[in-house]
């Protein structure tokens, strides 16, 4: 019997009503009065991009938007990072770059797309430097669950990694070609990184979002370790690397709580996946009950997020 939760899930529907939503909820965070389009068009890219790594993967087993959906709702949660120029550029290079790691699934002659991946991760890294610790990760996941890891792939990793530095400090070399002792002074940046714990600068409704992200996880994870035998062994093996993902990326947070946005970005694309699965295969009272709880706190919190956000700017 489908209950509510399936019908919507499996609606073709859903995804342009949310698609709508997504527009309506941006444009009332202020969207034009603002000048966010860059941010816009980043969220958006993110959007199409998840949806394509959907229809390529075949992550749920029957006709569903919802990863597309969920990845809508949950971002609109987090508004306040609407301004960021960083969380949107992130948000997109995180996106494409687990696009491109899926791509190489079991194949270690990948080293192009492989390149693309690292040089996602360096360019964002020359935003926010802490970026670059979830580079073990990846190469963790190209060697337990991408299987794509080799000595020809691994070289590539280290060349996507240096090539943005290496372009980088060439024009600043051409912009300081008088003081070229002035390259030095951006990369001192990395030995400046503070590795403090501060857990007062994590607002209370920052920690009412990842209280939700937390307990989708966990309950999708439970969900899909019970029921994985129903799914091909790609799909496993992809899902498994987004469990991977999650608790890696909740380590970092208790490690670095001040650098929460950062890390919030990657902790929502590796959750929406795993919460669409649960909500799209379940069919239990519970499930549906739960469906409707998860949707109003959604919604509350990015009420309660959009007021903030209104009554700071």
């Amino acid at each position: 019997m489908k209950r509510f939760q399936n019908k919507i899930a499996e609606s073709r529907r859903t995804l342009p009503i949310t698609i709508l939503y997504g527009v309506g909820i941006w444009l009332l965070a202020g969207l034009t009065h603002q000048g966010w389009w860059f941010q816009f068009a980043c969220f958006f890219a993110s959007v199409y991009s998840m949806i394509h790594l959907n229809n390529i993967n075949l992550l749920i087993r029957v006709y569903s938007r919802s990863v597309s959906v969920f990845f809508i709702l949950l971002c609109c949660s987090a508004c306040w990072l609407f301004p960021s120029t960083q969380a949107a550029t992130e948000l997109l290079c995180t996106v494409l770059s687990l696009l491109l790691l899926f791509s190489c699934y079991q194949n270690q002659d990948t080293m192009g797309r492989t390149f693309y991946i690292f040089l996602l991760i360096s360019l964002v890294s020359l935003l926010e430097p802490h970026f670059l610790l979830f580079v073990p990760i990846y190469i963790v996941l190209m060697a337990t669950t991408v299987y794509s890891l080799g000595i020809r792939t691994f070289f590539a990793t280290l060349i996507g990694l240096i090539t943005p530095y290496w372009l980088y400090a060439g024009w600043l070399l051409y912009l300081n070609r008088h003081q070229p002792e002035m390259v030095l002074t951006y990369f001192k940046r990395f030995t400046e990184v503070q590795w403090n714990t501060d857990y007062a600068v994590v607002s209370t409704s920052q920690w009412a979002y990842l209280g939700l992200l937390i307990v989708l996880f966990i309950v999708g994870t439970i969900h899909f370790w019970i029921t994985s035998y129903m799914d091909k062994i790609r799909v496993r093996q992809i899902y498994s690397s987004f469990i991977m993902l999650a608790v890696y990326t909740i380590i970092l947070m208790a490690i670095q709580p001040q650098k929460y946005d950062m890390f919030i970005s990657m902790m929502t694309i590796a959750v929406t996946p795993i919460s669409a699965h649960f909500f799209t295969l379940t069919r239990t009272r519970i499930s549906n009950i739960f469906f409707i709880v998860t949707i109003a706190t959604i919604l509350f919190l990015t009420g309660m997020n959009l007021w903030t956000l209104l009554s700071v700017s």
